[in-house]
C-alpha cells in the first residue's frame, strides 16, 4: 500500500490529469452519501465503478490536516492520500472541466475571489482549459491577493466589483456569508464558478445572479442539503456535471451560466486512484507494510 504525502500528490496529480478523472468521476456508475460532520473532521465515504474511498479532513482551522484511504473490489486498502492537497486539486479539476463545457468563446480574463488555499489549483485549472490572458486576484487579504498575483503572474485589484466587470470567468473560494459582489457587475456570456459556500448560510454569489443564470450542480441531493448560495437564492439546478457529460441537459438560454460546487465523494475516488497509479509509474510516495 502506498502513502503520498502532500508534496507526493501535487507531483503524482498534474491538473490534466486531475481534469480527465473528474472526466471519470462524472461519468462513471457512482455511489456518494453526503458528507458527515464527526468531531472536529468531515468524513466522505463513497463509491466509483468498483473502486471505494473514504476521506476525512479537519475542520478545525488552522489545521489542514486529513487522508484519502482508497479500496480496491476486494475492499483491500490501495493507498493513501493526503486529503487537503487532494482536495484542492481535485476541487480545482472540476471548475476546470465546468468551464470547458460551458463556455463557447474563448475566455480571456479570469477573476479569482478568493486567495487561500483552494485559489491556486483554480487558477491552474482554468489555465488547462482556456487561453486565459489576465488574472485578477481578490481576497479581503491585500497581502494574500498580492502573493498569489505574484505567484500566478497576475495583478490584485482591491474592488471585487471591478474584478469581476473585466471577467469572463469568475471562480470564487471563499468561506463568505454575504455575496462577494454586485449583480450589476455581471456581464452577459460570464461564466462562474464557486466552491466556497458548502453550508446553508454561506453564500458568494449574489441571488439575482443566481436566479439569473443557468446552474449546473455536482450533485443535486448535496446541492440542496448543502449549497448556500441556491438554498438562500431558492433556487433549483438546471442540470448537473454528469447530464453535461451525457448531453441530456436542457439547453443552455441564459446569459450566465453558473456551476456550483458542493464536492462529492467520487471526485476523491477518481482523483486519488489516478495519484497513486501515476505515483506508482514514477516511483513517487512510501511502500507501507
Amino acid at each position: 500500500m502506498r502513502y503520498l504525502n502532500a508534496q507526493n500528490t501535487r507531483s503524482a496529480l498534474p491538473m490534466p490529469d486531475a481534469i480527465e478523472a473528474m472526466r471519470h468521476a462524472f461519468s462513471g456508475e457512482a455511489e456518494t452519501p453526503l458528507r458527515t460532520m464527526v468531531g472536529g473532521s468531515m468524513v466522505m465515504p463513497g463509491r466509483l465503478d468498483d473502486l471505494m474511498a473514504v476521506k476525512v479532513v479537519s475542520i478545525v482551522p488552522g489545521n489542514p490536516a486529513g487522508l484519502v484511504v482508497v479500496f480496491g473490489t476486494d475492499g483491500t486498502p490501495l493507498g493513501l492520500v493526503d486529503g487537503p492537497t487532494l482536495t484542492a486539486i481535485r476541487t480545482g479539476a472540476v471548475c476546470g472541466l465546468a468551464t470547458e463545457l460551458l463556455t463557447s468563446d474563448q475566455p480571456r480574463a479570469l477573476a479569482m475571489l478568493g486567495a487561500g488555499a483552494m485559489a491556486f489549483d483554480q487558477i491552474e485549472a482554468i489555465r488547462a482549459v482556456s487561453t486565459i490572458e489576465r488574472i485578477l486576484v481578490w481576497s479581503r487579504s491585500e497581502e494574500k491577493a498580492t502573493a498569489l498575483a505574484r505567484q500566478v503572474g497576475g495583478e490584485a485589484i482591491a474592488d471585487p466589483d471591478k474584478a469581476v466587470e473585466q471577467a469572463d470567468v469568475v471562480s470564487c473560494a471563499t468561506p463568505a456569508t454575504q455575496a462577494l459582489f454586485d449583480e450589476s457587475a455581471v456581464r452577459s456570456g460570464t461564466h462562474i464558478n464557486a466552491v466556497g459556500a458548502f453550508t446553508p448560510d454561506m453564500v458568494e454569489v449574489p441571488a439575482e445572479v443566481v436566479k439569473r443564470a443557468y446552474v449546473v450542480v455536482d450533485d443535486v441531493d448535496a446541492a440542496a442539503a448543502e449549497a448556500g448560495d441556491l438554498i438562500q437564492a431558492g433556487r433549483a439546478a438546471d442540470t448537473t456535471l454528469s447530464e453535461l457529460l451525457a448531453g441530456t441537459h436542457p439547453v443552455i438560454g441564459a446569459d450566465v451560466t453558473f456551476f456550483k460546487s458542493v464536492g462529492v465523494a467520487a471526485q476523491d475516488v477518481a482523483a486519488a486512484h489516478r495519484a497513486l497509479a501515476n505515483a506508482e509509474t514514477l516511483g513517487l510516495g512510501v511502500e507501507l507494510s
